[in-house]
């Protein structure tokens, strides 16, 4: 399937998401919750989101560590430019953008690199334990869809724990299970992506090497998802809607856990739709109106987006790297080996 109708298709997905997100909603009442809304809470929250950014950056960074130093603004700025590229493409192209740039600006090789990216996005996947604990104590009301969204999460996040450990424990073993999963694969992509998946399994030592900064990387983690939440709440005290924190602190952490899976372009409908299923579903207190929580998870969405452009291009700008050329090089590259070797022959 060529790129431009894996896009194509991923749009027309938002649009029937953001259509069934907004099934039954009653459009007045949506218009007048949106135009009350509170600006100081806007702007408090805006900051918030930012700063959950900072720290997950510095939660990369330290994972970084071992391989390379790089100063605060730098991994600031390639987490933020490799989470715009997530946002306006249909996959999680972002997460191995973040080694490309570490290419271009450190001269790391994206085998050596990319371990780091999978380590961090492990430990962002942690809070599942969270929300998975939280299920009976806020008496949440699972609904089928909600509970296959919380199993699938969990799901990915058990299967990348085993596979770090059998790559700490068997890295040859791991290598070759891996290589068996794409051994379909023409002839020329299987031996790129081969030598990748070795070069991948080599450096997830990175992990094994910094285990003594566990507690550091899972206090990050909960700093982020605590701002998170924070942000969130303050994005229902915009509106006046009165709904616990724990329970906002729930739904948010689940929606974030969900972008593992592939989301549409900017994320349109999506946001929406999961939101409505978290918290009309029985997350939010009683009382609490669906277009009310509409009116949160749009003007959310619509904030976000601007925060996300602003500064992933502000970063793009400061790295002195191209959108574009980012955008070819990790959306065009038909396997990771080709992203490896793009990088390497613009450095010749």
């Amino acid at each position: 399937m060529n790129r431009r109708l894996r896009i194509t298709l991923a749009v027309v997905a938002g649009v029937v998401l953001l259509a069934l997100a907004l099934w039954g909603v009653d459009a007045t009442e949506l218009r007048r919750s949106i135009a009350r809304a509170n600006v100081g809470w806007l702007v408090a929250a805006a900051v918030l989101y930012l700063t959950a950014y900072f720290v997950r950056s510095l939660r990369w960074r330290a994972i970084l560590h071992p391989i390379v130093r790089v100063r605060v603004s730098e991994s600031f700025h390639m987490l933020m430019a490799g989470y715009f590229l997530n946002y306006i493409i249909p996959i999680r192209a972002g997460e191995v953008a973040k080694s490309f740039f570490l290419k271009r600006l450190k001269g790391i090789p994206v085998g050596t690199s990319l371990p780091t990216v999978f380590v961090d996005k492990l430990f962002e996947l942690v809070s599942i334990l969270f929300v998975v604990t939280m299920v009976p104590i806020l008496s949440i009301n699972m609904s089928a869809t909600l509970a296959a969204l919380i199993y699938t999460v969990l799901a990915i996040f058990l299967l990348a724990i085993a596979l770090l450990f059998f790559a700490f424990r068997n890295p040859d073993g791991a290598s070759r299970l891996l290589c068996g999963l794409f051994s379909w694969l023409p002839g020329g992509v299987y031996k790129k992506l081969s030598e990748f998946i070795g070069l991948f399994v080599q450096g997830m030592g990175v992990a094994r090497r910094e285990a003594r900064m566990l507690w550091s990387f899972l206090g990050l983690t909960g700093l982020a998802v605590l701002i998170d939440g924070l942000y969130f709440y303050f994005m229902f005290r915009a509106f006046s809607v009165d709904v616990a924190f724990t329970r906002v602190l729930f739904g948010y952490t689940l929606l974030t856990l969900s972008y593992i899976l592939p989301t549409p372009p900017a994320q349109i409908g999506y946001n929406e739709f999961v939101i409505g299923l978290i918290f009309a579903g029985g997350v939010a207190a009683v009382g609490v109106a669906r277009h009310e929580v509409m009116a949160v998870v749009i003007v959310a969405h619509a904030m976000t987006g601007l925060i996300i452009a602003a500064v992933g291009m502000w970063s793009f700008g400061a790295m002195g790297i191209r959108v574009g050329e980012s955008f070819r090089k990790v959306a065009g590259a038909d396997a990771p080996g080709e992203l490896a070797d793009s990088g390497r022959s613009e450095r010749e």
